[in-house]
């Protein structure tokens, strides 16, 4: 069995294997394209392959790089997308391969975590990760927007005009929700940039009349099983809880055309309370990605920590990257972490790469830690519940 990159004359072939490994119908002839790949091989940087003895294509896995936010700071992401393997050639190891090949270059080009959307969280948990995104998928009839007032303001964008202010907007909005992705101007249009008269979805950005812009929204029309009109937020951002509130005016100006609306809101957003009759609205979570720390050491370095000084030794256990296994002795005053050393003292905490995870992201506390199989805390436990605790997460990007 071969891993490797892909080469550039390779891409095509890599497309005709998805089109079998996903079953998707592909109108276009591909005769064409193997005729010059070369002129076909866009994104091919990106795709790893397996391949059996015979030098047969047999296995695909894509890593997208991105920047994202990690306790105040921007650090590197690797995000897996594309992941399959032939019919035939299934349960031969060529994906747990993959991973065992991938994690340490993502490791050594400095990626500080890898994010993935799973078919099957057990199937993922084998290489280390484990769920630390679950929106709460919340909708609330229309009529409880009406007590905000319409705001003004509100402009729509349309694909092509300016994008900075929906980019300014959201680089606020992100700044202290951990695993959100960093934008340049092409990835915001992606976002906001889809023609209203042909897909439905539209873009409006509230600019306050004295000041810059607060608020956007994005959101789409669509019919619900019973019938009914939903408006779906695909996404909203703010910068104050005055911009929220525009956009909640915003959306109750179009009660007339929808019964409700539905949003997967952002960590750190408990919608019933905002609203004077919460007795309709509904809330269910969502389970979302799996992430996973590529380099423990890295991510212990950047965690926001206590003003307090503190201490306390972390012992991890990762199957999959053994260079992240081990004893980790954590320091940390005014706020920062200030040492992480290999230690040989007695842990205050053992525990596995995904448990590990869902701690220094925020997702799970020491006290709901220590409840999953696998993961022991000593002692009281306060120094654990000082150095991790929950934070908001958001992340928006599918890959």
């Amino acid at each position: 069995m071969e891993i490797r990159k892909i080469k550039p004359d390779e891409m095509v072939a890599a497309s005709l294997l998805s089109t079998v490994v996903y079953l998707m119908e592909q109108p276009e002839d591909y005769k064409d394209r193997l005729k010059n790949p070369l002129e076909h091989s866009g994104g091919y940087e990106n795709v790893w392959a397996a391949f059996d003895d015979g030098g047969k294509m047999c296995s695909l896995t894509s890593v997208l790089g991105f920047q994202t936010r990690f306790d105040g700071h921007t650090v590197a992401m690797g995000g897996v997308a594309g992941v399959g393997t032939l019919p035939e050639a299934r349960n031969g190891g060529y994906v747990r391969k993959t991973f065992e090949k991938i994690l340490p270059v993502m490791r050594e080009e400095g990626k500080v975590f890898s994010f993935l959307y799973p078919f099957s969280y057990e199937f993922y948990r084998k290489f280390g990760y484990e769920l630390c995104h679950m929106p709460v998928r919340v909708t609330v009839p229309m009529d409880c927007f009406r007590e905000y007032p319409f705001p003004g303001g509100v402009v729509q964008h349309f694909p092509g005009g300016d994008i900075s202010e929906f980019l300014t907007v959201y680089e606020a909005f992100i700044r202290d929700k951990n695993l959100s992705v960093v934008r340049d101007a092409e990835a915001m249009r992606e976002r906001a940039d889809k023609d209203p008269y042909m897909t439905k979805h539209y873009a409006y950005l509230h600019r306050p009349i004295d000041g810059g812009p607060d608020a956007y929204i994005l959101f789409n029309t669509d019919d619900d099983d019973g019938g009914g009109r939903t408006l779906r937020v695909r996404e909203m951002a703010w910068v104050s809880p005055a911009g929220l509130h525009a956009l909640f005016g915003f959306i109750g100006g179009l009660a007339p055309e929808f019964e409700n609306c539905q949003w997967d809101a952002p960590g750190g957003v408990n919608l019933p309370p905002l609203f004077a009759d919460g007795f309709d609205i509904k809330a269910c979570l969502v389970p979302g990605g799996m992430n996973r720390v590529v380099n423990v050491r890295r991510a212990l370095e950047l965690l926001k920590a206590p003003e307090q000084p503190g201490r306390a030794v972390i012992r991890v256990t990762d199957k999959t990257l053994p260079s992240n296994d081990g004893a980790y002795a954590v320091e940390w005053e005014n706020g920062a972490v200030s040492s992480v050393k290999p230690s040989g003292k007695e842990a205050d905490l053992e525990t596995d790469i995904q448990t590990l995870t869902q701690l220094v992201t925020g997702f799970l506390t020491p006290d709901e830690a220590r409840m999953k199989r696998g993961t022991v805390i000593y002692g009281d436990g306060a120094p654990l519940r000082a150095l991790f605790w929950r934070k908001d997460l958001y992340i928006a990007e599918r890959f």
